[in-house]
């Protein structure tokens, strides 16, 4: 039998080895330890501080979304609110973002924004789209973290370049915070903050003026409320001004800087006096006058020269010997020039004229006449017993007019409302189209006429009107009403003149400032424009539409236009006109001043020779030189980039979109990005631009969710941001070449950008 060969065979024996090293399971635990740590260390670096805020009520506030802002840039979170135990205020918790943690001392400031409408304007109007938000404004001291809330917004900082003055005055009717400040109509600064002095007896009212308009801020400027209506009446003259529809809404501070301009500079914290109107702060310089002390004069009496009152007596004073009376005059400003070494003065009896019964002599009764002279200018004089004999000699001269309205034979030549002459005659020219008058000026002011001297008839009642400009409205002295005048002006470099020298007669002062070159521009159907429309050169105004009709069937307008005497440069082949429009978009609104004005006209000047007509553009061009540097972006798609939008480096605002249009193929878009002249260094060779329109995400499974929305106004009116690697390469020249790129790339959590 044969022997079973498998049940013989040895067993098979399990071999057991011992694991040397960790086991694979505990892999996983150490690398969510590992992560654990990691985010608790992270958290720990980007933990803020907490601070407590104490307002006045929770209105506005909400946990764990509103934010503490400072310059734009997001600075903490309101993370829990509670009611106090006074059950009159709540007090905020608030972690404060590591970067503004320096912010933090015994004086900072803490204010809920909210919008705010006043006389003065619309604050906080981006809170109705973004929420309320906190505004901080830091202080000095110790460092602290609990704070009392304002209940208004602090005035702002003086940090910004400038002129910083206060002035006082016994009321601020009409001023409000953030008035503007106003130098010949054009806006130069604004109020900052008004409060009561020490001792309560004044108004003081801080003041800041922009750098480009210190200088005309002088030792001697004077300032007055800029009020909306201005009546002063006193026979024989009546003037009514009526402020601009600006100073009607918002009030605010007019000044003025007589001459000579070379007075001392204002400095930083000088206070000048408010005045109440613009007459009160023309009546100003002091003279003192001796009279014999038998002498009929009291205060109130007026000071004539030449018929134009220039003055008044302010105060009356009798020497211990009673031989001397010392009158104080107020003199106006504007007649500084008369007062001379050699100016006389004397007591002028009530008298009636028979060859003049006018009003204002019937009711002038006795004055004090001033003579002027030469010299060195002085301040104090010796009055004359009795009137002087004056030169007649005269110096003949010859204005062209269109026509000769009320003036006569005698009518007065004005200089500064001082008559230094008077007409002569008058005729008609050889081809009936003008008026030549003939006119004497008198020996003693012969030579405050001119080849820059500018006349203009000053007759009877002036009056400009306009949304624009507000309502003013003149009448002349009786004299003048009844029997015309002619005023002049002379501007500085004039050259001497000789006998019978021809100058224009200006129906008005504002033509003979103007001295307007006419011209003609073509304009195309579509945006309309009206006469009176102003013609604007980098905001500054520089003619304006005269008239305007429809020249075609197809609506196209022919307008007759004016140039200032200073813009005629303009007028050269290659101007470019066009209709300037307002634009309502998500992101703003485009020339809002054009909403209650009415559509201007803007041009860029041209470089050919002289021109008188021109065909106006269908609509402004994509590329407008200005100041600065202005630089062409390529890119596929517009996006929601607009003009206006901002262009950003490092998030800060350094210029705007100024135009755009798409290439000759029709391919691509160019983009015309103007950067502000302070910030185009930072533009080189290697700068690189990217759209940062709207919300840019990236997510990944270990990375997170990374959301990047640059700004409330680039999400929702586009926006342009530039990075530069190297700022010592080479600049960037005007209308350089650059791509638009789509996006930046954003960084994983944790990663530089």
């Amino acid at each position: 039998m044969t022997p079973n060969t498998e049940s013989q065979a040895p067993a098979a024996r399990a071999v057991i080895r011992r694991h040397r090293g960790p086991s694979a399971v505990w892999i996983l635990p150490l690398l969510a330890a590992l992560i654990a740590g990691w985010l608790i260390y992270r958290s720990y670096q980007e933990a803020g501080v907490m601070i407590e805020v104490v307002f006045d009520s929770a209105e506005g506030l909400e946990e764990n979304k509103t934010r503490i802002v400072y310059k734009g840039l997001p600075s903490g979170t309101v993370k829990s609110l509670r009611l106090n135990g006074d059950l009159k205020s709540v007090t905020a918790s608030i972690e404060i973002a590591p970067h503004a943690e320096p912010l933090l001392h015994e004086d900072t400031l803490f204010w809920l924004v909210k919008p705010q409408i006043s006389l003065s304007g619309v604050r906080g109007l981006e809170t109705l789209v973004s929420g309320y938000y906190i505004g901080i404004q830091p202080g000095k001291g110790s460092p602290a973290w609990h704070f009392v809330a304002q209940t208004e917004p602090p005035p702002p900082s003086r940090e910004e370049a400038g002129l910083y003055i206060t002035l006082f005055a016994d009321s601020v009717n009409s001023l409000h915070q953030g008035s503007p400040v106003y130098f010949r109509d054009i806006t130069v600064g604004e109020i900052l903050d008004y409060k009561l002095d020490p001792n309560g007896d004044k108004i003081l009212v801080d003041l800041f003026i922009q750098p480009q308009y210190s200088h005309l801020v002088r030792k001697h400027s004077r300032f007055w409320r800029a009020s909306s209506l201005e009546v002063k009446g006193k026979l024989p003259e009546i003037n009514v001004r009526l402020g601009s529809l600006a100073t009607i809404i918002a009030g605010g501070i007019q000044f003025y800087t007589p001459p000579p301009l070379e007075n001392p500079a204002a400095e930083e914290g000088d206070q000048f006096r408010l005045y109440s109107d613009y007459e009160a702060a023309e009546d100003g310089i002091e003279v003192l006058l001796s009279f014999p002390g038998s002498a009929r004069i009291s205060v109130g009496t007026e000071v004539m020269s030449q018929g134009v009152p220039v003055g008044r007596v302010r105060e009356v004073t009798l020497s211990d010997d009673l031989q001397q009376l010392q009158a104080r005059l107020l003199i106006d400003p504007r007649a500084r020039p008369l007062l001379r070494a050699g100016s006389r003065f004397w007591l002028a009896a009530a008298a009636v004229d028979v060859a003049d019964l006018s009003l204002g002599n019937l009711l002038r009764g006795s004055h004090i006449e001033l003579a002027p002279g030469a010299g060195v200018e002085t301040l104090s004089f010796q009055a004359l017993d009795q009137a002087p004999v004056l030169s007649s000699d005269g110096f003949p001269i010859r204005l062209l007019a269109d026509e000769l309205g009320s003036l006569k034979r005698g009518s007065p030549l004005l200089y500064r409302q001082i008559k230094i002459g008077e007409v002569s005659g008058f005729e008609l020219t050889g081809d009936g189209r003008q008026v030549q008058i003939y006119a004497q000026i008198e020996a003693p002011y012969r030579k405050l006429v001119t080849s820059a001297t500018r006349f203009w008839d000053s007759s009877g009642v002036s009056a400009r009107a306009s949304l624009r400009e507000g309502v003013q409205l003149r009448t002349e002295s009786l004299t003048a009403l009844a029997g015309g005048g002619i005023a002049l002006m002379t501007d500085p470099g004039g050259k001497a003149i000789g006998r019978n020298a021809q100058f224009t007669l200006y129906a008005s002062q504002q033509a003979s400032l103007e001295q307007a070159q006419q011209i003609d521009i073509l304009f195309a159907p579509g945006a309309p424009v009206a006469a009176g429309a102003p013609i604007r050169f980098r905001g500054q105004q520089v003619g304006r539409i005269d008239s305007i009709a429809i020249s075609a069937a197809d609506g196209s307008r022919q307008a007759r236009a004016s140039l200032f005497n200073e813009a005629t440069f303009i007028a050269r082949r290659g101007a470019q006109f066009w209709i300037s429009e307002s634009k309502i978009r998500l992101s703003g609104v485009e020339n809002p001043e054009n909403l209650l004005f009415g559509n201007h006209v803007e041009v860029l000047p041209g470089n050919g020779e002289a021109m008188q007509t021109f065909v106006a553009l269908r609509k402004a061009p994509a590329y407008r030189p200005a100041p600065g540097l202005t630089l062409e972006l390529h890119t596929d798609n517009l996006g929601s980039i607009a003009t206006g939008s901002p262009v950003l480096y490092r998030g800060v605002p350094v210029g705007e979109v100024s135009g755009y249009e798409l290439t000759l193929d029709g391919t691509g878009v160019r983009v015309y990005a103007h950067v502000d002249q302070a910030h185009a260094t930072l533009v080189r060779n290697n700068s690189r631009f990217y759209n940062v329109t709207g919300i840019h995400t990236r997510a990944g499974l270990f990375s997170g969710l990374s959301i990047d929305v640059s700004s409330l106004e680039t999400l929702v009116g586009g926006g342009i941001e530039f990075t530069t690697a190297e700022l010592q390469a080479a600049a960037a020249e005007e209308r350089q070449v650059f791509t638009l790129y789509p996006q930046r790339e954003i960084a994983p959590p944790g990663e530089a950008q």
